[in-house]
């Protein structure tokens, strides 16, 4: 296939790809799935953009991390959900870890490909790195923001009370939801982008 195919090829993708995004953020119940009720829901943003860039590549991985970041940002304004999704207010927090999954879940498996690691596996443990990856992020951005400014927190949070308790409270729903993610991002990558990369492999030949 000629260049210029591929280039528009890649281009309708990942248009597909944003779309899906757009409606996984702004369509209700469709983008997260809460376990715990006034717990933040695990994302299966995440898995999509993952997926993705496990199909297509690093650099379209990141493109696609930037824009759920982006649009994560705008949510966050706009139909704000739990008082964690309020910390996506911030745009270092809302796109940088964002744009870096998307990167490393394009790498990973290029480099798991050069060793003798079955592709499932190596799929598997991009998830689970990807997910990982994410909340650890998302955790140490707030951290580094936040925690000589926790007062900051409550106002962003429009909430009251000691923003200490506050601050814990948030680290450990992240952890916990982080941790969810992980194991979802170790089952459901493989399971789809295996067949998605077989498929665009050959399309790419």
């Amino acid at each position: 296939m000629d260049r210029s195919r591929k280039h528009a090829q890649r281009i309708a993708v990942i248009g597909i790809f944003t779309g899906i995004i757009l409606l996984q953020t702004f369509v209700p119940l469709f983008g997260y799935l809460t376990i715990i009720p006034g717990m933040p829901g695990i994302s299966l943003i995440i898995m999509v953009v993952m997926v993705a860039a496990a199909t297509l590549g690093p650099t379209e991985g990141a493109i696609l991390g930037l824009i759920w970041g982006v649009v994560s940002l705008i949510h966050a304004y706009t139909a704000p959900g739990t008082v964690t999704f309020l910390l996506f207010t911030n745009p270092i927090i809302a796109i940088v870890p964002r744009v870096i999954v998307g990167w490393l879940a394009g790498v990973l498996p290029e480099v798991f490909g050069r060793t003798r690691l079955p592709q499932t596996l190596g799929l598997g443990i991009t998830g689970l790195i990807g997910a990982a990856a994410n909340t650890l992020l998302v955790v140490s951005l707030t951290a580094l923001i936040f925690l000589n400014h926790s007062g900051n927190l409550l106002s962003i949070l429009n909430m009251k009370g000691n923003s200490n308790n506050l601050f814990v409270v948030l680290m450990i729903a992240l952890g916990v939801n982080g941790i969810s993610e992980a194991i979802g991002g170790f089952i459901i990558v493989p399971l789809i982008a295996r067949s998605l990369k077989h498929v665009w492999d050959r399309r790419r030949s």
